[in-house]
């Protein structure tokens, strides 16, 4: 993107080289009218000086009227041609003179575009938002201050909307209603275009309605539309407008008729293209007899004309102003549209060529009656007294039209050629002077524009650069020397950059200076508008120490332009004259404004970079600093770490820690200070206002940075705190842990006053944090190297309590349930009272097992005994029955011997009657025999179903201790698993451990072993239980039998009576005692076969009651294994 500088300069070049192009094609074009004009004496003009002067001599007599005719026209051509070249040479200076103004504007409303106050109240347009008064006045103020020095008609800010938001007037516009706030302002549609187009645009345009009622109608306003951007995006948010009527505007014509010999006509006419009519818009012309005239307009408007057609290009007319003739040069300045709207006008009076030619003609009539006379003699003198001066004339004329400005014409003579001469010269002197100014400004704006480039920005690539600014800027202004001053403290500084023109001028660079020399008001303001100037200094009022100062560096005059740094004095970039008088002028003052500008946009970068590096050197030492800090977990190991690595990360002199006790008095209880201050370490300070003020305060994170102890307002017992530690400025951060203040970390600087920066305020609070937070985590490292050692100590106490729980419990694995482990309240008091309790139930149950043991075995035995008398019963059943089988065989023997002989029974019947009541004796007993049988092994199913009940208690019991001996494994398993975890530190534990789990295991292998008896009990139990039950049934049986067989015996003894009163029926008696007999030997025959199925079942019985008895009495022999209490 083009800078304005740049574009200035391209356009400075481009209308150079027309203006050249457009000469060569004027001089063409003269030089063949002048050829055509001038044939017949062409071949006069082509012959030599000496050849034309013989012929002169020759012809003197004849044509001497032709001859001076013929040399007046000579001259008055070759003085009008200069007189064209001239004219048009004032005609650039005049256009430049235009467009410089211009120019500035456009460069002044550029900056202004930039200006944050103006950005601000723009912004707050475009939002919607009212701007407060105070900003409203000082955009006021701004675009006043641009109305005034500009000699503007107005600046006015204007919106996207088109409407007005600020406007700048002149004081006597400032009643009028036009151009206020809020109204809508779009001149020709200019501020549209460049809400467009994004672009500066400058234009001169024809206002044909009255701007004013006192005004012409048709006015000519030169306008400057600068569009003003969002910072940091390429959006217009509006524009800024300027306008300057050029029909009051008479400072840039008169400045150029000024600038010339001090005569001419200068102006600018107004074209109307719809009517195509001509008015003046300003001129001013000042006569030969030095009266000016302003707004004189042309009695022939042809070549305003003649410019329209030219579009651009310049010509030159003679044309009559006034009473007088003027060679006038013309240029059309076109609007934005391209349309010819106004013409620029310069031209020069030809009265003094005229006056030249009347003292020519009268000085060759006086010289004809000379040379008349003196023909002969003088010819040749003459000739050349005239021709030789016209000869250098033209050729230092004809030199100086092909650019040589340096060359000068050589006056011999008063005469007019002399003083044609001397004007030629003072001529050539003015436009060389206003050349040479051109190009030193074009030359200023090329060097401003290609401003070296500043990469690298160390402190040797800055002072190198500086020195080459310097250097060249020095020799663009042509001063004697320039040196840059550098603030370092509130009153003094000194100069850290100078350049020289000479040897002879004495260097100060290095030298304190002592800015309190300089004017408030120079320094009050960093808008550059304050600018120090001493054009003499002797004639200045100075102080008289700066005026000695001065003096000793041969200072004749000075100038001065403050170079502030984020609104704060950096230094002054200083000009000094020393070897004669000097005025400052404008553009020299502009241009040392342009290169201060471009030092603090410099400043600002070097501001930028430095922040950056130090947030990275800082952010580098902060990860550093908390990487150590996270190895340390002794408070005063890192408290030392802590201020030496600070004071090392900040450069600075000294870093300490002050902590509080808990009144808020303070000690220093770390330092690390360079060695060439005084140590603070343990020194205690009281500050009886902190805990008042301040403690709250920095408990919530308050940070003070103190860049001046002595401009800060602290009190006087503060200042003597800090006077014996030589503190000139200080940085204060709170070192809170656990949301209590414990102290402030501090950094001191002693050498000079120190501007903390925010990176370094943010390292120091950082640190601050990164304390806190360490020494909360050390506290929390010592509560758990605390709590280790306590657990030590307590795992200690436990494998004791273990081992002593061990050797208390150990008889209980050998059976001595009577053993009690002692409680205590902690864990393996816990265990053991577990474990009493385990085995007091452990003795509960061995004690009902053996007591189920005792009463099962006193039951087996009993059984035992009444199964054997049971057993003996049924044999001597059997025997009886077999008995009774032999009687009743016997019986039957009797009987048939009855039958066969009824004398034999008769004899045997005393003998039967006594079997027979032997018989049911026998019998009776037999009865009873089996009724105590059946009751007998009823009882004892009884007590065998008691014994399968006892039984399924103990196995109950059994699974019971199984559980505890299941939990108690597994409560050993997890202390096992504790121990293994615990290291080396367990392994006492772990070996009780072992030892409960392998109690557990043997307790529950017993178990195993009494669940597999009681198994066997209960099984053996219940096939007794079904025996005695068979049992039982056949004793019923066989009790109903022999119930059946003492009835049928009753019988038999009631018959048996019977016989003995019916002797007489002794056959029929015999007989059916026969038949009964047979019965009775059948019944006895089942009789005998149920005493031995019972017999055999009691045998049975007694088998299996001893197999019960051996049960039980290893049940008892596993149960006496156990020591139990005695209830």
């Amino acid at each position: 993107m083009q800078t304005p500088v740049n574009s200035e300069l391209n356009s400075i070049v481009n209308e150079s080289l027309k203006s050249d192009l457009y000469e060569s094609k004027m001089r063409d074009t003269k030089r063949k009218e002048e050829y055509v004009l001038s044939r017949p004496l062409q071949a006069f003009y082509d012959l030599p000086i000496a050849k034309k002067t013989q012929i002169i001599s020759a012809l003197m007599f004849v044509a001497f009227g032709g001859m001076v005719a013929v040399e007046s026209r000579a001259l008055v051509s070759n003085l009008r041609s200069q007189l064209h070249n001239q004219n048009l040479s004032q005609l650039t200076v005049t256009e430049l003179n235009y467009n410089t103004e211009l120019k500035n504007i456009g460069l002044t409303f550029a900056s202004l575009a930039e200006n944050p106050t103006i950005i601000k109240a723009t912004l707050n347009d475009v939002k919607g938002q009212v701007s407060n008064g105070t900003e409203k006045q000082e955009v006021q103020i701004i675009l006043d201050n641009e109305v005034e020095i500009r000699n503007l008609e107005y600046a006015t800010l204007v919106g996207k909307d088109l409407r007005i938001i600020a406007t700048g007037k002149t004081d006597e516009d400032k009643q009028s209603q036009q151009n206020i706030p809020g109204q809508i302002f779009n001149p020709s549609n200019l501020v549209s275009q460049a809400l467009q187009t994004k672009q500066q645009i400058q234009t001169t345009e024809l206002r044909i309605d009255t701007v004013k009622k006192q005004k012409p109608k048709n006015t000519l306003i030169s306008y400057t539309i600068t569009p003003i951007k969002a910072p940091g995006t390429q959006i217009v948010i509006g524009v800024l407008v300027s306008g300057n009527i050029i029909n009051k505007n008479m400072a840039i014509f008169q400045k150029t008729v000024e600038a010339f010999p001090g005569i001419g006509y200068a102006g600018i006419y107004a074209h109307n293209p719809i009517n195509k009519q001509f008015s003046v818009a300003t001129s001013y012309a000042k006569t030969e007899l030095r009266q000016a005239f302003t707004n004189l307009p042309l009695t022939n408007q042809s070549i305003l004309q003649e410019a329209v057609t030219a579009k651009g290009n310049r010509i030159t007319n003679r044309i009559s102003v006034g009473d007088h003739t003027y060679t006038v040069a013309a240029k059309a300045i076109p609007n934005l549209k391209g349309e010819p709207i106004a013409i620029l006008l310069y031209g020069d009076p030809e009265f003094a060529l005229n006056e030249i030619l009347k003292e020519g003609l009268e000085l060759q009539v006086t010289l004809s009656v000379v040379v008349l006379s003196l023909l002969v003699l003088i010819a040749s003198t003459i000739a050349n007294s005239i021709t030789k001066p016209i000869k250098n004339l033209f050729d230092v004329t004809k030199e100086f039209t092909q650019g040589n400005y340096h060359v000068r014409a050589k006056v011999n003579s008063k005469d007019e050629i002399g003083q044609l001469a001397g004007n030629f010269n003072a001529m050539a002197q003015t436009i060389e002077a206003n050349i040479n100014q051109i190009e030193a400004k074009i030359e200023m704006f090329r060097f401003l524009s290609e401003l070296p480039v500043l990469n690298n920005f160390d402190n040797s690539s800055i002072d190198q650069w500086l020195n080459q600014v310097l250097a060249k800027t020095r020799q663009l202004i042509n001063s004697d020397r320039l040196f840059l001053y550098r603030v370092q403290t509130d009153s003094n500084g000194q100069i850290s950059q100078e350049s020289i023109k000479t040897k002879s001028i004495s260097r100060l660079e290095g030298s304190n200076f002592n800015h309190n020399w300089i004017p408030e008001e120079i320094l009050s303001n960093n808008d550059h508008k304050n600018v120090w100037i001493i054009n003499n200094i002797s004639e200045n009022s100075l102080s008289s120490e700066y005026k000695k100062w001065l003096e000793r560096g041969k200072v004749r005059a000075s100038l001065g332009i403050p170079i502030f740094y984020k609104g704060t004095l950096f230094g002054v970039l200083f000009a000094h004259q020393c070897l004669n008088q000097y005025e400052w002028n404008e553009t020299k003052i502009n241009f040392l404004k342009q290169i201060v500008n471009s030092l603090e946009i410099i400043l600002e970068r070097v501001y930028l970079l430095q922040k950056n590096t130090l947030e990275t050197k800082l952010f580098a030492s902060l990860k550093a600093i908390s990487v150590n800090m996270a190895r340390e977990f002794k408070a005063d190991n890192l408290f030392n770490l802590v201020v030496k690595e600070s004071r090392e990360a900040l450069l600075t002199d000294r870093v300490i820690i002050y902590r509080f006790d808990q009144n808020w008095k303070g000690t220093i209880i770390a330092e690390s200070v360079d060695e060439l201050y005084p140590n603070a370490l343990g020194k205690m300070i009281a500050d009886p206002c902190f805990a008042e003020k301040y403690v709250e305060k920095y408990r919530q994170g308050r940070v003070q940075a103190t860049n001046n102890i002595y401009n800060a307002g602290l009190t006087n017992c503060h200042l003597q705190q800090l006077a014996p530690l030589k503190v000139k400025a200080n940085l204060v951060v709170p070192i809170v842990v656990l949301g209590e203040l414990l102290g402030l970390l501090i950094a001191h600087h002693c050498e000079c006053p120190r501007e903390w920066q925010q990176p370094e305020i943010n390292f120091l609070t950082q640190v601050g944090l990164q304390v806190g937070i360490t020494l909360e985590k050390a506290n929390l490292f010592d509560e758990y190297f605390q709590s280790e050692e306590q657990q030590k100590l307590a795992k200690e106490q436990l494998q004791k309590r273990a081992l002593d729980l061990l050797i208390e419990v150990e008889p209980i694995s050998r059976g001595d349930l009577t053993i009690r482990a002692k409680v205590t309240q902690d864990e393996i008091g816990t265990i053991a009272d577990s474990y009493n309790s385990t085995v007091e139930n452990l003795n509960r149950i061995v004690t009902n097992v053996k007591q189920a043991s005792d009463e099962l075995t006193i039951t087996t035995k009993t059984n035992e005994n009444s199964i054997t008398t049971l057993t003996t019963e049924a044999m001597r059943q059997v025997q009886e029955i077999g008995l009774a089988s032999d009687h009743l065989t016997v019986m039957q023997d009797s009987i048939n011997s009855v039958a066969n002989n009824a004398e034999t029974t008769l004899t045997a019947f005393s003998e039967a009657s006594k079997t027979l009541e032997a018989g049911d004796l026998a019998i009776n007993q037999t009865v009873d025999s089996m009724m105590a049988i059946g009751q007998t092994v009823a009882e004892t199913a009884q007590k065998v179903q008691n014994l399968g009940e006892s039984s399924q208690k103990i196995a109950k019991v059994v699974n019971l201790i199984s559980r505890f001996a299941a939990q108690t494994h597994l409560l050993a398993l997890k202390a096992s698993i504790e121990a293994a975890r615990a290291g080396e530190e367990g392994r006492g534990f772990a070996v009780i451990a072992d030892e409960v789990r392998s109690l557990a295991a043997s307790s529950a292998e017993a178990t195993a072993e009494i669940e597999t008896l009681v198994n066997s009990i209960q099984l053996q139990t219940k096939e007794v239980s079904q025996t005695m039950k068979t049992g039982t049934e056949q004793v019923v049986i066989g009790t109903k039998l022999v119930e059946q067989t003492r009835h049928n015996l009753n019988k038999i003894t009631v018959t048996s009576s019977q016989i003995e009163q019916l002797v007489n029926s002794i056959v029929q008696a015999t007989i059916e005692q026969s038949a009964t007999s047979e019965s009775m030997y059948q019944v006895m025959g089942d009789v005998t076969s149920i005493a031995q199925n019972t017999s055999d079942t009691a045998s049975q019985l007694s088998d299996s009651m001893q197999k019960i008895l051996s049960l039980a009495q290893q049940l008892q022999g596993s149960v006496d294994k156990f020591k139990v209490h005695k209830s």
